[in-house]
């Protein structure tokens, strides 16, 4: 049964796991139920060991267990198999070592209601967690998860995924909108990927946010979303499912400081004549990656329809579109990139009925005066850095 809140936490490494002690009783009882199965679990197995990693912490709602997730325990529970917790902050804990379900009903309704009472304690327990140590850090605690599910078993993520420790530090600006793929190369290149591998993974609630941390714009919760899976894809899970937190209220004042996470605003100045900005590659304005077409060429359009109509009231005013990159790739593609970049942004604005000829574009490639080092010290691609470096600089002169 699960123990009183009054507890212990383990804590653990990335290598040599803590295990603490495992209560390691067994289902007994003739009365007990069959395993029908979880509906709606998408490729999660039912009847399967799990981890569940909780990011009961500061910006983030106060979690609470989703059905689905109680379904699969009920399911791991009348197989005999464990439910650990992990708990997400700065320094992870193994919250809640292995607990097995276990019963000496001698006919299915005492059966069930046993059942019902431990899955009681799951949510309570979860319902009371809350973070130790100041931050985040997702990928450790997707690790440590993976090694207590052990092959075979489901990882469960109740956490925003908004980490704000290295190496995946969303709170440096760029990352929340760097390339998914990028992100991976990096981690895969100094290391720091969890082992998911023969894992299933459920990740639940990511981009859900809790004041002071600012709420995700759709853009930027996509991108989070892709962040994750890719990461969960590259280490080895055979299985991912995502689905979506049901709303929560703020988490308790008194906890732990949590970084906010800069959200970007991919809008002009309130004037944007005679002035100089920068369009990054993100949101209603990003591109495919290593490509000039829009992801969105409806919403880039959009976006560009307040400057297009500036331009047009002012006759006299000229735009010149500079296109930057990142370091990634060669020089020739670098600079032939930034130049389909400008040129794709200089479209739009003549189908808004900007004058072609009040309209110049450029490509600069990764050699610009306000580029940042998007290297790291073994030259692996920063991803937040890299991020801020593709972008197309919008330059508006007045006669």
């Amino acid at each position: 049964m699960w123990t009183t809140k009054n507890r212990t936490s383990t804590r653990v490494g990335r290598i040599g796991l803590a295990t603490g002690v495992l209560i390691t009783t067994t289902l007994v009882g003739c009365g007990k139920s069959e395993d029908e199965g979880v509906p709606d679990a998408g490729c999660i197995p039912s009847g399967s060991a799990m981890s569940i990693a909780v990011g009961a912490r500061a910006n983030s709602p106060v979690p609470a267990v989703p059905l689905l997730v109680e379904q699969l325990a009920r399911s791991a529970a009348r197989a005999g198999k464990g439910v650990s917790i992990i708990q997400i902050d700065g320094r992870i804990d193994v919250d809640l070592p292995e607990q097995f379900f276990t019963s000496k009903a001698g006919n299915p309704n005492k059966y069930d209601k046993d059942l019902d009472k431990w899955i009681r304690g799951l949510h309570d327990w979860i319902g009371n967690m809350r973070a130790d140590e100041p931050e985040a850090d997702v990928l450790k605690a997707l690790d440590v998860a993976g090694a207590h599910a052990k092959a075979g078993g489901t990882v469960v993520l109740m956490d925003s995924g908004l980490q704000t420790r290295p190496p995946l530090d969303f709170s440096e600006d760029g990352l929340l909108e760097a390339d998914p793929a990028t992100v991976v190369d990096y981690l895969r290149k100094i290391d720091s990927l969890p082992d998911l591998h023969e894992r299933n993974v459920l990740m639940v609630g990511l981009g859900d946010t809790a004041p002071p941390q600012a709420e995700l714009d759709i853009a930027s919760r996509r991108n989070l979303i892709a962040i994750w899976t890719e990461i969960a894809k590259a280490a080895g899970a055979s299985c991912i499912e995502l689905r979506e937190m049901s709303p929560g209220v703020a988490t308790p004042g008194e906890m732990p400081p949590v970084r906010l996470v800069p959200v970007p605003v991919a809008t002009f100045p309130s004037k944007a004549l005679c002035t100089e900005w920068v369009l990054r590659d993100r949101g209603a304005l990003g591109f495919h990656r290593d490509s000039a077409a829009f992801r969105d060429p409806a919403a880039a359009r959009n976006a560009l329809a307040s400057l297009a109509d500036e331009l047009k009231s002012a006759p006299g005013a000229r735009v010149e579109l500079i296109g930057t990159t990142s370091s990634a790739g060669t020089e020739r593609g670098r600079q032939l990139l930034s130049e389909d970049r400008a040129a794709a942004v200089a479209r739009i604005l003549v189908e808004l009925g900007v004058p072609a000829g009040r309209i110049t574009s450029r490509g600069v490639g990764a050699n610009w005066p306000n580029r940042v080092p998007d290297r790291g010290p073994n030259n692996e691609l920063l991803p937040g850095p890299a991020a801020r470096n593709r972008s197309v600089v919008v330059r508006v002169t007045c006669p």
